[in-house]
């Protein structure tokens, strides 16, 4: 029986109790006391990355500076009609 794998496109598919519940095996398997404290919540931020597209892109911006020149420069450009 072949897998069906989710695409990146296609994250929002993935059930947020699902997410949770793996989750909650990431931060039992690494140990951590818990997955969400004071001001930080793995719950929600990888809930939010993998279900709603702008978040998304806000987190990979915020990881990779660099890769943002790009995309600036790109949409300028866009804008401009090259």
């Amino acid at each position: 029986m072949e897998k069906y794998l989710i695409h990146s496109n296609e994250l929002h598919f993935i059930n947020k109790e699902r997410i949770h519940r793996e989750v909650e095996k990431m931060v039992e398997s690494l140990d951590m006391a818990a997955g969400s404290t004071k001001g930080f919540d793995l719950y929600t931020v990888v809930e939010s990355y993998f279900t709603d597209l702008n978040k998304r892109r806000e987190i990979n911006r915020l990881l990779n500076p660099e890769q943002n020149t790009c995309e600036e420069t790109e949409e300028e450009l866009e804008t401009y009609g090259r």
